[in-house]
């Protein structure tokens, strides 16, 4: 019951992810981002795909409330907050990795599996630094292939905004 449950919080993440384009202000992208990340943390939990993918999307929530602020006070993101950004990523990412349950020290494919998702992140977290107008949609579009991977692999509904995302970054890049 508990993983039917972790799916269905997965559609609903999915649905929020999926209408942030839609909306008009950059506060209702922001709130929707900051609970589909939240959605997405729960629905990982209950389906038992405990490692990285859940502190990645906690780094998500954080930096979506940081973003929030900087929107409130309608000031920039600083240089150092993305750094620190970057550094939380692969640190709770990789801390994610060595705390699973099940997690060995040596190279194997489950190992190598929850390195998707700290390489996607980071390569949205890169998108920022882009000065070139299709830089972050290239960036986007790897994050999004990167996670649509791991959700199918893991069986994560998540998967369908993944494909999504990829599919509509896809267009604007051949637009």
């Amino acid at each position: 019951m508990q993983y039917i449950i972790g799916q269905g919080i997965g559609i609903v993440a999915t649905v929020i992810a999926i209408s942030i384009p839609v909306f008009r202000r950059k506060w209702q992208m922001l709130l929707a981002t900051f609970a589909g990340n939240l959605l997405m943390a729960i629905h990982f939990f209950l389906i038992g795909q405990i490692g990285s993918a859940i502190f990645l999307y906690f780094v998500a929530i954080l930096q979506s409330m940081v973003s929030m602020y900087h929107t409130q006070k309608q000031s920039q993101v600083s240089r150092w907050e993305q750094l620190l950004f970057c550094g939380l990523y692969v640190g709770l990412g990789l801390f994610g990795i060595v705390t699973a349950p099940g997690f060995t020290p040596e190279v194997n494919a489950a190992n190598l599996l929850e390195l998707l998702p700290i390489f996607a992140s980071s390569m949205l977290t890169f998108s920022i630094f882009a000065r070139k107008e299709q830089t972050p949609r290239i960036f986007l579009l790897i994050n999004a292939s990167l996670w649509a991977v791991y959700m199918a692999i893991v069986g994560s509904t998540g998967f369908f905004a993944e494909l999504f995302t990829a599919i509509t970054t896809l267009l604007a890049l051949w637009k």
